[in-house]
């Protein structure tokens, strides 16, 4: 989780977030500020925040299927599959402890995945209702 980092998610006073917007996510390392901003250490002059960030705003803060099945930076990989919850639950995919890609940057999924996003959401589901 958060390892000492404290993240300003946002910059105007109204609206800023703190590091409990970033524990709402399931999976926060390696990319922690950066998988919402443009900064990895935004300060409220430097809190732009990337299609990741916009979209987690505009979702009201909550991590959920909704925004878990959304390809925010455009680079082909939802963004579950890129925080490690694909089916937007809450709770990382099986030992996943890393992001595989940054959900903000399209960087094509990171380090990738050898099962596709729909097939680990499938698995994912079996042994949840265990």
């Amino acid at each position: 989780m958060i390892t000492g980092s404290v993240c300003l998610l946002l910059g105007s006073a109204s609206a800023r977030a703190t590091e409990f917007d970033m524990v709402k996510l399931p999976v926060t390392q390696p990319f922690l500020c950066l998988a919402c901003h443009t900064n990895q250490a935004p300060t409220s002059e430097t809190a732009d925040l990337n299609p990741f960030g916009l979209d987690f705003l505009a979702n009201g803060r909550v991590w959920d299927l909704d925004l878990a099945s959304l390809d925010s930076d455009g680079d082909g990989c939802l963004n579950g599959v890129e925080i490690g919850d694909a089916d937007g639950d809450g709770r990382p995919d099986g030992n996943i402890d890393e992001q595989t890609g940054n959900p903000g940057v399209a960087d094509e999924c990171g380090s990738g995945s050898l099962v596709d996003e729909k097939l680990w959401g499938s698995l994912k589901a079996m042994f949840d209702q265990r």
